[in-house]
């Protein structure tokens, strides 16, 4: 996705966020994420933001936690467990756990939502998704949900459909 936006003309930076599995819980992710926005971007500017599977909760504490709310125009949540997701009971990081359906985390964010007034949200999934289950956990009320076929969670990120669909948002004004 990233060459396809860049020969786009987008500029596009996706820090590396470690350790991967957010042993140390979302929080601290986000705020690596804030960190690296911050180097790269500088400490202003605005832009756009595209999350990832649990890189979406990441960016949901980082808009709703530590500010980033007043720096983004747009937020794209590609396969992000907003409601939780079972499979986060196979594996014991704190962030995993965090991921939880009910997890107190999600339950803080979403008590917080409203704070999401001005930017435009977009949250989408795919129905095979079995990293995210139910996949209608990927769902967000208060965004614009679109359904994308691809035949597991990871290939959302090579759907031609979906990259499409997002040059399309990153265009408009």
């Amino acid at each position: 996705m990233k060459k396809k936006l860049s020969r786009q003309g987008f500029n596009c930076v996706t820090p590396k966020l470690k350790p991967i599995d957010a042993r140390y819980g979302i929080e601290d992710q986000a705020v690596k994420l804030r960190d690296k926005i911050n180097i790269e971007l500088g400490e202003t500017s605005k832009f756009i933001l595209i999350g990832f599977s649990m890189g979406g909760i990441i960016c949901r504490y980082y808009l709703q936690e530590l500010g980033g709310i007043n720096r983004v125009e747009k937020f794209i949540s590609i396969s992000t467990p907003h409601h939780g997701t079972y499979t986060a009971y196979f594996y014991p990081g704190i962030g995993t756990k965090q991921l939880r359906p009910k997890s107190q985390l999600l339950e803080n964010l979403k008590k917080k939502e409203r704070s999401f007034n001005n930017i435009r949200m977009y949250s989408f999934r795919t129905p095979f998704d079995l990293m995210i289950i139910p996949s209608k956990s990927s769902e967000w009320e208060i965004a614009e949900n679109r359904k994308y076929f691809s035949p597991i969670h990871s290939l959302m990120l090579f759907n031609p459909k979906l990259i499409g669909n997002i040059q399309s948002i990153l265009k408009e004004k």
